[in-house]
């Protein structure tokens, strides 16, 4: 006897459904599963057989296969199991299932893997799964109930909560839903809760206006300075001065958590912006992503929040190199022999780095690298990648008066207030567009946007022949002085705009 039961799987951050067929009939005994599937995908055949044994159904001794379609996509996990397992119930005949249910079952996808005694346990990467699947006609969802609250993010969807495959049997055997998992409110405002707040960084009102800059138009920052100077402690109030995530900023983060398998224990969608922190040791797969089964790696994992690099040079130079496409395109996709796999990377990246191995430079009392060391050290970053990056601070040591003396300057919540005025100002200009950030205007649309006046244009002629700038740091060049415009609360591009923006560009 054939049937046919929907599940799904994820590619990258998309979902896709799976088709799983079985059919029960004559010939040697067996339990044959294809579709291109990976090892932990054919295991499933042991599991099933023990998990129905279990709960009182023995497979007949006949011949069993169970196709997984499409064929060329290749397929990994065990989330497939509770899929297998349904459509070999209906397959065996012991249920006489109408056709009106069966019509329901063709609306209706299973996920979850299978423990021996028959329990459904959680899997990973619910929410694109069921995103996608709803969005091409899936109404109902059987899913392990720890995996409930995950999919109820989708809107318009009935999810049933199952604990063991018994609760699968029963649902055929009734012909009818068993209890609806009841959806809890996710809205998305959160107050700042960071632990150190900006204004308890005393001095360093450049850096402080500088990383205002950076996150009200989403640009790429780095702090170069001595030891102690306050870049580390900085970047980490960066997150809690970023607007908030809208709600479809929270679902594109929540599906990449989803894929990564790092929604357990989280409540909700993701509703705080990521602030990612590798050391620099890390991998490459690590850091862009990848692996047998392509997860997402730290620049998706910091997607809509902050990348921070601390100590820049001592990473890898091939890994610095390869972020090159990531933070122009804001994607990374990783390509394997039957599909490819495409991952946000909309990270701002914030680095910062000494002047020297020691991190004493300029204090010749203290640094004792030679001036060979200080120059290789100084420039382990490439041209590229120092082009990309649109605000590159030099941060000076904290005076005793700065630190004891002066009065606190900006704080967190203060911060915050100016650069969500800039952000609307953004979200307005580019309201019929696709991108949304200063930073992202492409080239072609700078002169519909950023317009200047003939005083503007002159100077940034001059600008352009005087410092050899690359084009690349050209527009970019333009775009952060819109920026700082906007956190001036101007619509008007001026001269000041420009020449503070040639300040953080800082071009040698």
């Amino acid at each position: 006897m054939y049937s046919k039961i929907i599940s799904g799987a994820a590619l990258g951050i998309e979902g896709m459904l799976i088709s799983v067929e079985s059919d029960i009939g004559a010939g040697l005994p067996g339990f044959n599963l294809v579709g291109y599937l990976s090892s932990s995908v054919k295991e499933s055949a042991d599991r099933v057989r023990t998990a129905l044994k279990n709960i009182g159904y023995s497979i007949p001794s006949r011949r069993i296969t169970v196709n997984l379609s499409p064929a060329d996509v290749r397929k990994d996990g065990a989330s497939f199991d509770l899929a297998i397992a349904t459509s070999i119930l209906i397959s065996m005949g012991i249920f006489s299932v109408s056709d009106e249910f069966n019509n329901k079952l063709g609306s209706t996808l299973f996920l979850g893997e299978l423990g021996l005694d028959g329990s459904v346990l959680p899997i990973s990467a619910v929410l694109p799964i069921v995103d996608h699947a709803s969005k091409n006609g899936i109404e109902t969802f059987v899913l392990p109930r720890q995996n409930c609250k995950e999919a109820s993010f989708v809107d318009d969807i009935r999810i049933i909560p199952v604990d063991s495959l018994s609760d699968v049997v029963e649902m055929i055997y009734r012909e009818e839903w068993t209890e609806e998992y009841i959806k809890e409110d996710v809205g998305v405002e959160y107050d700042i809760q960071g632990s150190v707040d900006m204004r308890d960084i005393r001095g360093q009102e450049t850096m402080k206006r500088g990383v205002m800059v950076a996150v009200a138009g989403f640009h790429n920052i780095l702090l170069t300075g001595a030891a102690g100077a306050g870049k580390s402690m900085i970047a980490k109030c960066i997150p809690d001065i970023m607007p908030p995530l809208s709600y479809d900023e929270c679902m594109e983060l929540t599906k990449i958590y989803s894929v990564a398998g790092m929604l357990k224990g989280r409540e909700g969608l993701m509703k705080r912006r990521p602030f990612r922190s590798p050391h620099s040791s890390i991998s490459a797969v690590a850091l862009l992503g990848g692996g047998a089964i392509p997860k997402p790696g730290e620049i998706s994992l910091s997607s809509s929040g902050v990348l921070f690099l601390d100590e820049f040079p001592e990473f890898r130079r091939e890994n610095i190199e390869a972020l090159r496409q990531p933070m122009e395109e804001k994607t990374v996709t990783i390509s394997r022999l039957k599909a490819s796999y495409t991952f946000p990377a909309k990270f701002m990246l914030v680095s910062a780095r000494n002047n020297c191995p020691c991190g004493y430079y300029p204090d010749r009392k203290k640094c004792r690298c030679t001036y060979g060391e200080i120059y290789h050290y100084q420039n382990k970053i490439s041209h590229p990648i120092m082009d990309r990056i649109d605000i590159r601070l030099d941060v000076s040591p904290v005076s005793h008066q700065d630190l004891f003396e002066s009065e606190p300057g900006i704080s967190s919540k203060e911060a915050r207030d100016r650069i969500i005025i800039a952000r609307e100002r953004q979200e307005h200009r580019y309201r019929d567009e696709v991108f949304k950030y200063n930073c992202e205007v492409p080239q072609g649309k700078i002169g519909d946007y950023m317009k200047v006046g003939a005083k503007e244009e002159k100077l940034l002629r001059d600008i352009y022949e005087k410092t050899e700038m690359s084009t690349r740091g050209y527009f970019r060049l333009i775009r952060l002085a819109r920026t700082i415009a906007d956190i001036n609360d101007r619509e008007d591009i001026n001269c000041q705009d420009i020449e503070e923006a040639l300040f953080y560009r800082n071009e040698q």
